[in-house]
């Protein structure tokens, strides 16, 4: 069937005048307004309160070693300040601009170890070996979640 309102050369001035179209505003809108301010990032990591962010990590260990190690009403008020503690330490130097970005690695490690260590002073001689061993699981799956088992065997080959 034939177009009878247009003929062919002018349905190909038609297409092409819209791809040009099509093409030299695509570069504009990618550009538009790239002066602009980006977007205020929240203090706060991670989504809101009830999400999976850095809030619920401090309330999921408390609740984790309340439960796995029986701990009194007492421990854990002083776990929940230890936590909160080192929340704020950890905070502080995330937004310290002045710190290399090597030097707050092991900043923030060190934060971790006194945490750590400040916990385990608030147990008990019964609770203490428990506490150690969580952490000592826990170390291993860091370790081998980043990679860092050196006594697993190579990968395989790839396949030719």
């Amino acid at each position: 069937m034939k177009m009878n309102l247009f003929h062919k050369p002018m349905m190909r001035a038609a297409v092409l005048a819209l791809c040009t179209a099509t093409l030299s505003t695509a570069p504009m809108m990618m550009a538009q307004d790239n002066t602009a301010p980006p977007p205020q990032q929240q203090d706060n990591m991670g989504p809101p309160p009830g999400g999976h962010g850095r809030g619920m990590r401090g309330e999921r260990q408390v609740e984790m070693l309340t439960k796995r190690l029986n701990l009194t009403p007492d421990q854990v008020t002083q776990v929940k300040a230890i936590d909160a503690d080192q929340m704020t330490q950890m905070k502080a130097l995330h937004d310290d601009t002045s710190t290399p970005q090597a030097d707050k690695r092991s900043k923030m490690m060190a934060i971790r170890q006194a945490s750590q260590d400040k916990i385990r002073n608030v147990l008990t001689d019964e609770q203490k070996p428990k506490y150690d061993a969580m952490l000592a699981k826990m170390q291993s799956r860091r370790h081998n979640h980043d990679g860092g088992d050196a006594g697993a065997p190579p990968p395989p080959p790839p396949p030719q």
